[in-house]
C-alpha cells in the first residue's frame, strides 16, 4: 500500500519527520496484510496533511504522555501548534479540550500555578501553601475527586478542560487521541516497546548504529494481526504487575492478573515465552511478598526455566518439605535422564566419525595400491 510518503531529498522537511515517513513506508510495505481499515487510513491521511501538523504529530508521539501545553510545543519549524493541530482535530486525532483529572493537572502545571489555581482550598488548609507538588496534591484531593458524584470515589474523579480548572490562563491543552493506534505502530516496526520514535534521532547523531540486513517475511516479529495483540495483552499485565495495589487489596488483584495472563493464548513460541517470564515475574512478586500459595499457583503453570526451582523453594517456605523433596528428586532424576541421553548421542557420534575415518582409510589404501600396480 502506497502512503505517499514525502521524498528525502527534500531539504525543508525535519529530518525526524524523514524518519517517521520512512518507518510508514516500512510498514506499509511489509505489515499491509496485518493493518486494519483504521491503520490503512491513517497512513493515507497522513501523507496528506500539511507538514506542519505532520510535525507536530511526530514531535508529540516523541515526547512521553498524550497530553501537552500549546505553550510548550514551540518549535519554529512548526510555528503556532493550535493552528497546526487543526486539521489533525477535524480527523479525531487530536482534542484541544480534553477532559483533565486532578493529576493531569498536577503534571501540566508548575507550582506557582497550582497556588494560584487552588488558592481558595489552599487557604483552608494551615501550611498547605508550603507544601511540596506531591503533598499538595495529596491535601487537594478530597476537595476535588468526586465533585458531582454521590459516592465521591478516586475511582471516578472529575475531568474537566483546563479552562474550567483555570479560568485565567489563555493556554490550551492537546490530547493525542490517536495515541494507542500510532503505539501499535511503533510495536510493528521496533518488534518491541522498549525502543521509541526518539530511536532516530539518535541514530542520526550516531549514538546508536545497525547493520543493514535482508528482512524477508518469514523474519517478520509479527505473522498475524494477532501475534500484535497478544503482546500488547502481555505489555499491559506487565505493566498491571507494577502497579498492583498495596495491602488486602493486593491478594484479589494478583488473582485477576494472573487469570488475565492464563487466558491470552497464542501459536507463536516468542509470545508463549514472554507470557512464560510474565508469569514468572508474577511468582517472584508473590514470593517477595510471602504469598506462597499464590506463588506456588504460578509456577506451576509457568514454563519459565527456574520456575520449578522456584517451586521447591516455595514449598520449603510454606513448610512443605515431603512435597519439596519429591520435587527436588524428580528434577535431579531428569536432570540425569537429560546427562546420560547427551552422553550416548556423543558417544554416537565420536563412533559414527571414527568409522568414517576407518572406512577413508581402507578406502584409500586400495587405491593407493591400484595406482602403484598402475605405474609399476
Amino acid at each position: 500500500m502506497a502512503t505517499g510518503a514525502r521524498s528525502d531529498l527534500r531539504s525543508d522537511v525535519p529530518y525526524y519527520l524523514l524518519n517517521f515517513e520512512r518507518a510508514l513506508a516500512w510498514l506499509a510495505e511489509r505489515y499491509d496484510d496485518l493493518l486494519d481499515v483504521e491503520e490503512q487510513a491513517f497512513l493515507r491521511a497522513f501523507a496528506d496533511l500539511p507538514q506542519a501538523s505532520r510535525a507536530l504529530l511526530v514531535r508529540m508521539l516523541m515526547r512521553q504522555g498524550t497530553l501537552f501545553r500549546a505553550s510548550r510545543l514551540a518549535y519554529d519549524e512548526i510555528g503556532c501548534p493550535l493552528l497546526a493541530a487543526e486539521p489533525m482535530t477535524a480527523l479525531g486525532w487530536i482534542d484541544t479540550e480534553p477532559g483533565l483529572t486532578l493529576e493531569n493537572l498536577f503534571a501540566l502545571t508548575t507550582r506557582p500555578e497550582l497556588l494560584e489555581i487552588f488558592a481558595e482550598a489552599i487557604a483552608l488548609v494551615p501550611g498547605a501553601k508550603a507544601l511540596r507538588k506531591a503533598d499538595l496534591l495529596e491535601t487537594l484531593r478530597p476537595f476535588y475527586e468526586g465533585e458531582g458524584d454521590s459516592e465521591g470515589t478516586a475511582a471516578n474523579p472529575t475531568e474537566r478542560p483546563l479552562s474550567s480548572w483555570h479560568s485565567a490562563t489563555a493556554d490550551r491543552i492537546l490530547h493525542v487521541a490517536i495515541a494507542s493506534l500510532c503505539e501499535r505502530l511503533r510495536l510493528m516496526f521496533f518488534g518491541n516497546l522498549q525502543q521509541d520514535w526518539s530511536e532516530f534521532v539518535l541514530a542520526d547523531l550516531g549514538v546508536f548504529q545497525y547493520e543493514k540486513v535482508p528482512f524477508a517475511p518469514s523474519s517478520r516479529a509479527f505473522q498475524q494481526r494477532a501475534d500484535v495483540d497478544v503482546y500488547l495483552a502481555l505489555h499491559a499485565c506487565r505493566e498491571a504487575l507494577d502497579w498492583l495495589p498495596d495491602g488486602d487489596a493486593e491478594p484479589a488483584a494478583i488473582e485477576t492478573l494472573v487469570t488475565a495472563v492464563r487466558e491470552i493464548a497464542t501459536s507463536n513460541a516468542w509470545l508463549e515465552t514472554r507470557r512464560a517470564k510474565l508469569l514468572f515475574r508474577i511468582g517472584q512478586h508473590c514470593e517477595r511478598r510471602q504469598n506462597w500459595p499464590a506463588a506456588l499457583a504460578v509456577y506451576m503453570d509457568c514454563a519459565w526455566p527456574g520456575a520449578r526451582h522456584r517451586r521447591v523453594r516455595v514449598l520449603e517456605r510454606s513448610e512443605r518439605f515431603g512435597e519439596a523433596f519429591a520435587l527436588a528428586g524428580e528434577a535431579l532424576r531428569r536432570a540425569g535422564k537429560r546427562r546420560r541421553s547427551a552422553a550416548c548421542r556423543a558417544d554416537d557420534a565420536a563412533s559414527a566419525a571414527q568409522a568414517r575415518r576407518a572406512d577413508g582409510s581402507r578406502g584409500g589404501g586400495a587405491s593407493g595400491g591400484a595406482q602403484h600396480a598402475g605405474v609399476a
